[in-house]
């Protein structure tokens, strides 16, 4: 006989980065929360990103200029960009919506919401860093630096710059001289660059997530080991099944990231997810290449000083989330690395990840459009980390009914 269901009064699917943020966030407002996840927290594509907190991302991916870059994207082998082909069917109606995207209106629409997310994003971190012990010195500000290797990559980037000025961006324009000076190793080797100076980075990203999470647990937050499976309406809130038991919960925050789709789906709302595959190669710090998160803008990496190593990650692959990894992309990221700073050595660790992206580069955030109860918190992209804890802070405005008029453009709605 199947067990009555056990109860929560919120339950967060989803123990990334974004759901333990919305953790921090509703447990501080005295909701009494579950957080289910099938692995440990912070262990998906939480633990192998860039580590940067990158409040200057304001431009989404689909701009008019992709209809020309498109071909050489495609089809180039230096490109940063790769399309497993043979899944091309099945991800070809979400690559329509982003070319759909790609046009001057849309693309300023999802910049000023961007804009609007990422301009507090950096202190609404502080507030939760405040909140916990011995984990200030994981998240460094000094600052972030987009890097152009040749005149036309140069010339270009000044395009965004006077976008992001537009907004208010903190950026400065760096040219070869004073880029050498601020990092040496790249001297000679750039045209000039773009210094974020208060955009701050992680030494270690997993770290920080297990360090939350050990801070929920001890603020009465709990942790269950299952995978949701689907929700229902039911007489006393939302019916959540998980391959472990059955539950019942006044409230769900599905923050479950490139998992979303089929629990967006059993609420209402069908959303066009995907998930772009991330690859990170790491390298153990033998000599200090950069003191700060640095990006060569022709090659979509970073490379980031993290605790003990050197993390190099990035580049976008769309494929099947079950696919292994792929070997070229970790190549065309140490062969421009080391094109850049000369033999690093073997990696220490390499890693594939699975971003939650959406085709017009905004997050979900919100309630569900047919499941009372529900909430959103998923979609971010290359910005979960950046916007965790804004998205947890705008998740309970959300539940208070006191959202911006401007977060209606990160619905669930949109999309039909």
């Amino acid at each position: 006989m199947r067990e009555s269901p056990q109860h929560a009064e919120v339950m967060i699917i989803g123990a990334g980065i974004v759901g333990l943020a919305c953790a921090w966030h509703l447990q501080r407002q005295g909701f009494e929360v579950v957080l289910v996840d099938p692995e440990p927290p912070g262990s998906a594509a939480s633990s192998g990103n860039a580590g940067v907190l990158a409040n200057y991302a304001i431009e989404p991916l689909a701009q008019p200029s992709i209809w020309r870059q498109a071909p050489g994207l495609l089809l180039s082998p230096h490109s940063p960009f790769h399309l497993r082909w043979r899944h091309l069917p099945g991800l070809a109606p979400w690559l329509w919506r982003f070319m759909q995207h790609a046009n001057r209106r849309s693309a300023a629409q999802a910049t000023h919401i961007l804009s609007e997310l990422l301009a507090p994003a950096v202190d609404d971190w502080r507030l939760i860093l405040d909140d916990l012990e011995k984990s200030g010195s994981l998240v460094q500000q000094r600052g972030s630096l987009c890097f152009y290797l040749s005149a036309k990559g140069w010339r270009e980037a000044q395009t965004e710059f006077a976008v992001r000025e537009r907004f208010g961006v903190m950026q400065e324009r760096l040219d070869a001289k004073a880029l050498a000076e601020l990092e040496p190793a790249l001297e000679g080797r750039a045209q000039g660059g773009i210094l974020f100076p208060d955009a701050c980075h992680v030494s270690d990203p997993l770290l920080l997530a297990q360090r939350l999470a050990e801070h929920l647990e001890g603020r009465g937050v709990r942790r269950v080991r299952a995978k949701a499976l689907g929700l229902a309406s039911c007489s006393s809130g939302v019916g959540i099944d998980t391959d472990q038991a059955s539950w019942r919960a006044e409230k769900v925050v599905v923050a479950a990231g490139p998992w979303s789709q089929p629990l967006a789906l059993a609420a209402g709302d069908r959303i066009p997810l995907i998930s772009e595959r991330g690859y990170h190669l790491e390298f153990p710090t033998v000599r200090r290449l950069v003191s700060r998160p640095c990006s060569p803008g022709e090659y979509a990496f970073y490379l980031t000083p993290m605790q003990g190593r050197l993390r190099i990650a990035g580049t976008v692959e769309l494929g099947h989330n079950g696919d292994p990894a792929n070997p070229r992309r970790l190549a065309y990221i140490r062969r421009h690395a080391e094109a850049l700073f000369g033999p690093l050595g073997e990696p220490s660790h390499t890693w594939l990840g699975l971003r939650p992206s959406l085709p017009d580069s905004l997050p979900v955030i919100g309630p569900a459009s047919a499941l009372p109860g529900v909430s959103y918190a998923f979609g971010h992209g290359h910005l979960g980390l950046t916007l965790a804890a804004t998205t947890g802070r705008l998740l309970v405005a959300s539940l208070k009914g006191e959202a911006p008029a401007w977060l209606a453009g990160c619905s669930a709605g949109r999309f039909r």
